[in-house]
């Protein structure tokens, strides 16, 4: 009994010493809100649009919940992991990607050091951090016109992303920054024998940042693997800046999606302007526009996406806030008999 009582204490103090080497977190944001949630719905086969009055969660950020850690592996070499998955906090559910799975928002195992970072696994795709970051309403998939032309009108057959905010199975490698400028290169492999359309994905990214003013620009190029990840042959290419007055913050955005995938051939040209301006140190309103002009397309030669999104977040603490947005969309030549949806919402958040 008494080498039992050892051998636990040696295994506790073995415990004491590892995370004492390691870190290892747990973190997360929540947020729900109310209100009146208009959009378009093909789920019949003829486009509407559909309005209900409802407890959601995630629509300012999706959210989510997530482990990381970290190991100092000496001379300033580091291994590093994250773990995060999607939440449904309105009703307690998990939102799980099925091609992705329990995981869905990122999932990674990597090295960092003085030459950067290289990561395996599903890591954001530039696109991704492209579009939330030039755009007052960051990674909105209902205010965020940006987030909207790139993610969520796939229903109607228009040339979005093709491809999520993560990309699976992926290599990415990031610079250090220097003197402001960083970059990256990803690359993930079709990982198919079968023909078609499959091809390997990458993606490469510059961005400077420096006082003020930031820039960033993507390229990606993506296959058609069959597998709902990467589900449309695409090469892409945006654009961002933003810059920061003080009194308000400016930022722009462009790119181009060009589809080569049968029916869904195309090709969609975005633009989006935004501005926040602070009224109170604790409190800021947030105002965007965009619209998506989509050309060459089979089922809509000339039709065009606009939005128009308003807002304001107030923070409560550093970890803590509430807000109200409304946000008008019109999608236009595309066959519906109602072109407009509109949704106005409360909400609240917390990260922790």
């Amino acid at each position: 009994m008494f080498a039992k009582k050892k051998l636990l204490a040696a295994a506790a103090m073995l415990a004491l010493v590892g995370a004492a080497q390691a870190e290892v977190k747990l973190y997360g944001y929540l947020e729900a809100s109310f209100g009146s949630f208009e959009d378009y719905n093909v789920s019949g086969g003829t486009p509407t649009t559909d309005r209900v009055t409802a407890v959601q969660s995630g629509n300012m950020m999706t959210s989510f919940f997530g482990i990381s850690g970290s190991e100092d592996l000496g001379n300033g070499l580091k291994a590093e992991f994250v773990l995060e998955s999607f939440i449904a906090n309105d009703t307690g559910g998990n939102i799980e990607n099925l091609a992705q799975g329990f995981w869905s928002r990122g999932s990674w195992v990597g090295l960092s050091g003085d030459f950067g970072r290289l990561a395996l696994g599903q890591y954001d795709n530039a696109f991704f951090t492209l579009g939330w970051s030039y755009n007052p309403f960051g990674s909105s998939m209902t205010f965020s016109p940006t987030m909207v032309s790139y993610y969520s009108l796939a229903g109607f057959r228009m040339p979005s992303l093709g491809y999520d905010t993560g990309w699976v199975n992926s290599i990415t490698y990031e610079t250090p920054n220097l003197g402001g400028f960083t970059g990256s290169l990803q690359f993930a492999p079709k990982e198919t024998t079968a023909g078609g359309d499959a091809k390997n994905n990458w993606a490469v990214s510059g961005a400077y940042n420096a006082g003020p003013l930031s820039l960033m620009a993507v390229y990606t190029s993506s296959g058609s693997n069959g597998d709902g990840v990467y589900f449309m042959r695409q090469k892409n290419y945006g654009l961002g800046a933003s810059y920061d007055l003080s009194v308000v913050k400016l930022s722009a955005q462009y790119s181009r999606i060009k589809t080569q995938t049968g029916l869904t051939d195309g090709t969609s040209k975005f633009f989006q302007v935004g501005a926040e301006v602070p009224v109170t140190e604790a409190g800021k309103i947030m105002v965007s526009y965009g619209q998506t002009k989509y050309n060459d397309f089979a089922f809509a030669p000339e039709g065009k996406l606009k939005q128009l999104s308003l807002g304001y977040d107030h923070s409560l603490s550093k970890r803590t806030g509430a807000y109200a947005a409304l946000t008008s969309k019109k999608l236009s030549d595309v066959g519906l008999d109602d072109e407009s949806a509109n949704t106005f919402a409360i909400g609240v958040r917390h990260a922790f």
